[in-house]
């Protein structure tokens, strides 16, 4: 049996609606010597029957389905250990690619055989707001005056260096310190990472409902070079992503889904498991501690409107700080407001 170039990892669970989108993008791809691995994570619809239609007109495509519902990196991981190529790309389903993208990964591959995560710029898609911009146009044009404005942030990212050159955000201490100010560049629709690296990583961390791909490409940053293409590669669709709203997650069963604060909390902890996992600088540490600080405030706003007892928890922690103090007793109203 011949092995492809590519193993496309695509989990899903009750997407019928819109997985054939997915499906037809990487069908379009001019690089056509991949095989398509499509994880059925429990699918209550007609999801399985489709993904079968599309596995019988096309015999790179695989259906696996898990045992139960698992979750996102449970279901990424089964199409892991299916995969056969050294390359592992990953596509979610309601995501789409350009017809390009595989041919430029595979150059990328052939220039840099060694890297063990190549990620390009992608376009970001919000149909609620009728938005649209790329990771790129996002990062330069938001986050950096918002760090420059930042000075524990502006101290721990070399903003000048990334504006003259924004290859430098594969760095791992750079990375680390973007992840750590609150914006990772890479998404799993625009990422092909090596196998074998995957598998020394430990694969997808299946305790993580929420950035489990986060702690992914942390981990993968420890074990070798990453790769950025300066090409806009996949449409990344955010419509209703902060709280599982919309027609992308009617489909889904209560428990899968997640809320503001859940989604907030996801990402409180991810923080919090930084530094047990990775060596930080002095600047790195005061810009966690304060974004730490950041994340307990969002978590009390959120999870007081969401009359969650928890929201008090994550005040008192947030009281920690003098500057929080100071800004609650001084402007009440606004400290319960969020940006």
């Amino acid at each position: 049996m011949t092995i492809p170039a590519f193993s496309i990892v695509v989990p899903t669970y009750n997407r019928a609606h819109i997985i054939g989108s997915a499906i037809r993008s990487i069908q379009a791809q001019t690089m056509p010597d991949w095989e398509l691995i499509v994880v059925d994570d429990g699918s209550a619809d007609k999801t399985r029957a489709l993904l079968q239609k599309f596995a019988r007109n096309d015999a790179r495509i695989k259906v696996v389905s898990n045992a139960g519902r698992i979750g996102p990196a449970g279901a990424r991981n089964t199409g892991i250990r299916a995969s056969q190529a050294e390359a592992i790309a990953f596509l979610d389903s309601d995501d789409t690619w350009e017809p390009r993208t595989l041919e430029s990964f595979l150059s990328a591959r052939r220039r840099d055989p060694q890297a063990v995560l190549i990620g390009s710029d992608y376009r970001m898609l919000d149909e609620t707001s009728g938005s649209a911009s790329t990771m790129k146009s996002f990062l330069l044009a938001t986050m950096l005056p918002w760090w420059e404005n930042y000075p524990l942030a502006a101290a721990a990212i070399p903003l000048d260096l990334m504006r003259r050159d924004v290859h430098v955000i594969t760095r791992p201490s750079i990375l680390l310190s973007m992840t750590i100010a609150g914006f990772l560049w890479i998404q799993t629709s625009s990422a092909v990472v090596r196998r074998d690296a995957v598998f020394a990583a430990g694969l997808f961390n299946e305790r993580l409902m929420r950035t489990e791909d986060i702690d992914l490409w942390l981990k993968l940053s420890r074990l070798g070079r990453f790769v950025y293409l300066d090409e806009v590669l996949a449409t990344y669709d955010i419509t209703g992503r902060a709280n599982a709203a919309g027609i992308r997650y009617q489909s889904y069963h209560r428990s899968r889904r997640h809320t503001a604060y859940t989604e907030a909390l996801y990402h409180l902890r991810s923080l919090t498991r930084i530094p047990k996992t990775s060596h930080l600088d002095v600047d790195q540490c005061r810009l966690l501690k304060d974004r730490r600080i950041a994340h307990h405030h969002r978590c009390a706003v959120i999870a007081l409107r969401e009359r969650r007892v928890q929201g008090l928890t994550h005040l008192l922690v947030c009281l920690t700080s003098k500057d929080q103090r100071e800004r609650l007793l001084k402007r009440p109203n606004a400290f319960f407001r969020l940006p």
